[in-house]
């Protein structure tokens, strides 16, 4: 188990400032989340959102609750919804049921929890108001705390199930891309959720080689091997474009420890990931 080191009084900067300036890995850094329950809420929101209220929302293990609203907290009039790692389907409250909406029909989410973390606030707020300056009817809304708040501005897109990272380095065309059609932002892409951090690395890996950004697309990923003596995964990834066995490994890097949160004075080492290809196959 990682030890974590007590933060230095005088270390005052923000955690996305230390994440950024450490050139941290932002991919695989994805929670063990098994469903999300949105549930629409003005705000303000409390510094910790309760759990989902199994009244409302039917029985999702793993389920994780988040508030949701347009910003800049405006009431919204949609209704509660959920999405699962299972079926990777919206949901939406419908007539004392639930509705599955169309395939192509996805949600963005920027976290402007400040409550929870500055950076997130600050960030993902800032994101927002740029975002409605460049595409004022993009279907985005503010939500909860998504977790990775030194990766602000961080949001959930559905229904692929990925989440993203440093969404304010965005160039306005990478935006627009985003918020209007849905297309993933390669190089802050941190992993598919229902995936375990190697295949989510081995994922990114195929999408840039190729630039692929529908999430709707992923390429079939197996983990072949855990790490054991070698220090290493092995993930097998399949596509229209070929098949790779690659070995992919997490290491520790540099020095000083970062501070992984503003809302806690704890700090842990940065790490990254190495991939390495082991074989390849052409499309057959």
């Amino acid at each position: 188990m990682t030890q974590l080191n007590e933060v230095a009084p005088h270390h005052s900067t923000r955690c996305g400032t230390q994440s950024r300036s450490a050139a941290e890995d932002i991919r695989g850094t994805v929670p063990d989340v098994g469903a999300y329950c949105f549930l629409p809420s003005a705000g303000p929101w409390p510094h910790q959102v309760p759990p989902a209220d199994p009244g409302l929302f039917p029985e999702l293990p793993g389920a994780r609750m988040q508030l949701y609203r347009p910003y800049p907290g405006q009431p919204t009039n949609e209704p509660a919804f959920f999405w699962d790692t299972t079926r990777r389907r919206i949901y939406r409250a419908s007539r004392g049921g639930w509705q599955a909406a169309g395939p192509r029909e996805w949600f963005l989410g920027v976290c402007v929890h400040g409550r929870h973390d500055t950076c997130c606030g600050l960030r993902g707020g800032g994101f927002l108001r740029r975002v409605k300056t460049l595409a004022p009817e993009a279907p985005v809304y503010g939500v909860s705390h998504l977790g990775g708040d030194r990766f602000s501005a961080t949001a959930i897109l559905l229904p692929g199930g990925y989440l993203l990272g440093r969404l304010d380095e965005l160039d306005d065309e990478q935006v627009r891309d985003l918020v209007e059609h849905g297309l993933l932002p390669l190089g802050h892409v941190r992993g598919r959720l229902g995936s375990t951090q190697a295949e989510s690395v081995a994922e990114i890996w195929y999408r840039e080689l190729f630039g692929h950004r529908d999430p709707l697309t992923p390429p079939t990923t197996t983990v072949v091997s855990v790490p054991g003596d070698r220090g290493w995964s092995e993930v097998v990834v399949e596509a229209h474009e070929g098949r790779w066995r690659l070995a992919i490994s997490r290491e520790q890097r540099g020095e000083r420890p970062i501070q992984y949160t503003c809302a806690a004075p704890l700090s842990r080492p940065v790490y990254g990931w190495e991939v390495d290809v082991l074989e390849e196959a052409g499309a057959a």
